[in-house]
């Protein structure tokens, strides 16, 4: 069975598979450009926090390297574009992935055959 063609590609790929509550978007592509950004954009930032958490405690949003953390997200993209077409083919596909399925036990239950 051919891959499926994400229903978002480019700039950055998004692709939607059936998960039993719902659905899971794969964003590897922002992921990896996000990752990419921090260690050759803001690798002094990332230093910083790392040397913060050197000693081995627990995050804490409210120390100083939170709010590293904090001023070093404000800088990197947090939002995926999605343009044009690539909206409705998205909405399309997650609309189609987390439709209801009747499970041949609910169905059974409801006085139909089971399949």
């Amino acid at each position: 069975m051919p891959a499926e063609v994400p229903p978002v590609t480019g700039p950055f790929r998004i692709s939607v598979e059936a998960i039993p509550t719902g659905v899971t978007l794969d964003i590897t592509s922002f992921v990896e450009a996000l990752v990419l950004d921090l260690v050759t954009e803001h690798a002094d930032a990332l230093a910083e926090i790392l040397d913060e958490q050197a000693d081995g405690r627990p995050y804490d949003g409210f120390a100083a390297e939170g709010l590293l953390v904090e001023r070093l997200v404000a800088q990197l993209s947090t939002r995926i574009p999605v343009y044009g077409g690539q909206c409705l083919a998205l909405a399309d596909r997650i609309r189609a992935v987390a439709a209801p399925k009747v499970m041949p036990q609910q169905r059974a239950a409801e006085g139909g055959a089971a399949a």
